[in-house]
């Protein structure tokens, strides 16, 4: 007890002398800071406020001026773009142009007409119009120009328009509405005017009357020449200026900015006009701040004062409750020299850590830093408290919080068992940073790194790549699964990832639900990346079985190479935007899984564009024919029906994938026309064929069957042919049913029962699932040539198959195996129990007349065979 009156004495002196020390610091700093102030204060001039307003109109006059430029070459490259597209296409512009003109936007608006400009001669609507000699080639032969009727022509029409010359084609706009949705106008700004550098004023918000030239009205305002000529210099020097003058009555500031030199040899400037009074009033806040900013500091030090009071006397209260818990609470102590080599432990850490001879230094400590300081020589000698921590096996982790508390030879470090609030702290930070389904780290530590490796010089040097991978359709994946089983498939694709990378110098993220990042850095070369990819793509093309369900994993790639020296502008951003670019390639693309940046992918869009303006006139030419490919049944010995196939007549496409052009026309909604194509074509083979007694199946469009009136318009194509019941089969895919079940099962079920056979194309590729085999309306499952291709080497396609042919009899449902391309595939097949096949081990697809000859040969003069039933057993066919 004597030892504690003799601490509290001791600290109470202590506490006095610290106390007028703090009060004498802070008188001190009151009047500095009252001589700052007023320093400060006495400094704030008009001039100063006048500066900072000029600053001010200047910099939001180049935001406008800025969002002029860009908004005007967007409107000319879109004129621009369209009069060459119909060049191209042999199309004279102008008569499309006023067909069209109600469709051709400006802005929110329309052209209001369009001609064809001949030297000083404007020819519009057959009606020529020729340029006053006041109008020099300077001002109407330029990219962008900006006059009326009346001034260049002497005509009657006084609306100002804004003129956009491509070649010898001019279109023109009014100008009113288009530059008042750019002008920013408020209570401060309350004219603006458009002028050239040699002062002529071509365009005004305002209905006063002034002069044609800009310096002349400011010289019938009295404005002083030298400030005409100072307004001059800065025009002449293409500059930014402003000045302070009277502009229609009214004190004023004039703000002049420049618009890009690109659009006229003229040289445009926006000019505003602010009311002077008003702009000096909206800054009198930095004298109101000033005063604020006075009272806060002057409150933070009263505070401070009061704060340091409160914690040199919490101080001493530590140190007496420390002595306290010592004898009473039995923390966690550990003795330590004052050079951090550890001394001894009490009973109770020792009873924690049980293994703890571990520990030699408290070094050797896990310690959590929330500062930037050596522990030893600053957190411990300052007695500030820091926390440690533990792993104590079977994956728990104690966090033991100390407070340093000198004593003789070193320092006792007294502990407190923290875990469950600092457990917490760092559970939300894994939720920050970590994707909670697949544990990898998120968007946001991908933003971390990122911004990490950009800064640092010498790894930017060396090479690195960035890869995007998005699961395609993983929605749907979602709906069949139900959210855990996606969840389950959502680890599963990421584990194969991440083993995948072994070996590779490489991070993984997973920034959204199905979509991941790799980042690969100071990999030797490039080629590491493309071996990757080939490994990645080779994992994938086969099916993850999860819950009795084949998911068949369309995985896309986009790959950034960060290479420096490429880029004029690279950053974290860019390299993120250039990654996601190549991979939204990569997804819309039909014939490749990845794609690599580069500038040149613009150029794609621009060939899709082509493609879709000759797909409408396909349509019109009737371009479209069927392709045939031949159904073949075993046990019968004979084709029994043909899948026909859409196929695009032109030239310029051979090489593309019918798929490419029928996405394409999904898209753009011209497959319902391309639909009708089909259905009056295939099922006028039909009627041809029907005396061989074989069916025709045709694929049909999730546009089409989710049309209103589809079924009425197929029930009444099918009558116009007069067709045998059950001699047409409708094909439709297993993915599209997945989104859109409840909508298609209806439809299917009227055509089924009016006499067409439904098949479900493409089966085991998308997700299969028993649910769907036991509610839809079908009669045929067609198993995917993924499954078939390797049927001869692979004992789990094989497997496969023969569950979902004995899966689909077991139900009453025919089977027919796509993509049979040989003997002994056919002969697997047949064992796994598909009787029908269909492949180029019987035909390609061909024309009808090629079609017929097939049924000849093989139903009826016997010329071709398929040799299966000599390859099995009897006792094997029998069965």
């Amino acid at each position: 007890m004597q030892e504690k009156h003799i601490l509290f004495g001791e600290s109470g002196t202590l506490m006095k002398r610290y106390t007028w020390k703090l009060a004498l610091a802070f008188i001190i700093s009151y009047v500095l800071l009252m001589v700052v102030v007023v320093f400060a204060y006495t400094q704030i001039s008009t001039n100063f406020i006048h500066r900072q307003a000029s600053q001010n109109l200047l910099n939001a006059g180049d935001v406008i001026a800025k969002r002029i430029d860009a908004q005007l070459e967007l409107d000319h490259q879109k004129l621009k773009d369209l009069i060459d597209y119909l060049n191209n296409l042999s199309i004279d512009p102008i008569p499309y142009l006023y067909a069209n003109i109600d469709q051709i936007t400006v802005m929110d608006g329309h052209f209001t007409g369009f001609g064809v400009l001949d030297e000083r001669t404007l020819t519009i609507e057959g009606i020529p119009y020729t340029y006053s000699s006041l109008f020099d080639l300077d001002d109407f032969d330029q990219k962008i120009s900006i006059y009326s009727f009346q001034q260049a022509f002497d005509t009657s029409d006084s609306t100002i328009y804004v003129f956009l010359r491509v070649g010898s084609i001019i279109g023109y706009f009014e100008a009113e509405p288009y530059f008042d949705q750019l002008f920013e106008l408020s209570n401060m700004m309350t004219n603006y005017i458009i002028m050239s550098a040699d002062n002529r004023i071509h365009y005004k918000n305002f209905p006063q009357h002034i002069s044609q030239f800009f310096f002349e009205y400011l010289r019938s305002e009295n404005v002083l020449e030298s400030d005409i000529d100072r307004i001059k210099d800065f025009l002449l020097d293409r500059e930014r200026g402003i000045a302070e003058h009277r502009f229609l009555g009214t004190r004023s500031f004039i703000t002049f900015n420049p618009l890009s030199p690109n659009h006229s040899v003229k040289e445009f400037y926006i000019v505003q006009t602010y009311n002077e009074l008003e702009v000096i009033e909206s800054m009198a806040y930095l004298t109101n701040i000033l005063w604020a900013l006075f009272f806060v500091i002057f409150v933070l030090f009263a505070g401070a004062m009061i704060l340091l009071y409160k914690i040199l006397e919490s101080k001493v209260n530590d140190i007496e409750n420390a002595r306290i818990t010592h004898y009473y609470a039995k923390p966690y102590i550990v003795r330590i020299t004052a050079k951090g080599k550890i001394k001894s432990y009490n009973q109770s850490f020792k009873k924690l850590l049980g293994d703890y001879d571990i520990y030699d230094d408290i070094k050797d400590f896990n310690i959590k830093k929330d500062f930037d300081m050596e522990v030893i020589e600053d957190v411990i000698r300052r007695q500030r408290a820091f926390t440690v921590l533990f792993e104590l096996g079977m994956q728990r982790i104690v966090y033991i919080r100390f407070v340093p508390v000198r004593s003789s030879g070193g320092y006792l470090l007294i502990g407190d068992d923290i875990t469950n609030i600092e457990g917490r702290f760092d559970e939300y930070r894994n939720l920050a940073l970590f994707n909670k389904v697949t544990h990898l780290p998120n968007y946001n530590s991908l933003k971390q790194d990122l911004s990490a490796f950009f800064a640092d010089v010498d790894l930017l040097e060396k090479k690195n790549a960035l890869l995007a991978l998005d699961v395609v359709s993983f929605s749907s994946i979602n709906l069949l699964l139900g959210e855990k089983s996606a969840d389950r498939f959502l680890v599963i694709v990421s584990e194969l990832i991440d083993e995948s990378l072994e070996g590779y110098p490489a991070s993984l993220y997973n920034t959204v639900a199905d979509s991941f990042v790799v980042f690969f850095k100071d990999i030797e070369n490039l080629n590491w990346v493309n071996r990757w990819i080939t490994k990645i793509t080779s994992i994938f093309e086969k099916p993850i079985t999860i819950d009795k369900n084949f998911i068949n994993i369309d995985l896309r790639i986009g790959v950034f190479t960060i290479e420096k020296e490429r880029y004029e502008i690279l950053n974290a951003e860019v390299a993120y935007d250039n990654m996601m670019l190549a991979l939204n390639h990569a997804k819309e693309s039909t014939t490749h899984k990845y794609f690599f940046y580069d500038v040149s992918l613009s150029l794609i869009a621009s060939r899709e564009q082509r493609m879709e303006a000759d797909l409408a006139n396909a349509i019109k030419n009737q371009e479209f024919y069927m392709a045939l490919q031949p159904q073949f049944d075993n046990q019968q010995e004979k084709i029994t029906g043909f899948e026909a196939l859409i196929r695009w007549n032109n030239p310029k496409y051979i090489s593309e994938s019918p798929l490419k052009f029928i996405q394409m026309a999904e898209r753009n909604n011209m497959i319902i026309d391309i639909g009708r194509i089909a259905l009056h074509e295939t099922f006028q083979i039909a009627k041809e064929l029907e005396k061989y007694n074989v069916h025709i199946s045709l694929n049909i469009s999730p546009v089409q069957i989710l049309q209103a009136g589809f079924v009425n318009e197929i029930i009444s194509v099918f009558e116009q042919y007069e067709l045998k019941k059950h001699s047409v089969s409708l094909e439709i895919t297993e993915t599209f049913l997945i989104g859109s079940f409840d909508l298609v099962i209806n439809k299917l079920k009227l055509l089924q029962k009016y006499g067409f056979d439904i098949h479900l194309d493409d089966f085991g590729t998308g997700y299969s699932s028993l649910q769907y085999l036991k509610d839809l309306p079908i009669n045929t499952i067609k198993i995917d040539r993924a499954f078939i291709i390797d049927l001869e080497t692979d004992a789990h396609s094989k497997a496969i198959v023969t569950m979902i042919a004995s899966l689909a009899k077991n139900v009453g449902l025919e089977v027919i195996a796509e993509g049979i391309e040989n003997d002994r595939q056919n002969m697997i097949a047949y064992k796994c129990g598909c009787n029908v096949i269909q492949g180029y081990m019987i035909s390609k697809p061909v024309v009808k007349s090629e079609a017929i000859k097939l049924i000849e040969d093989y139903n009826i003069n016997k010329t071709k065979t398929v040799s299966l039933m000599k390859q099995i057993k009897p006792k094997e066919v029998k069965r």
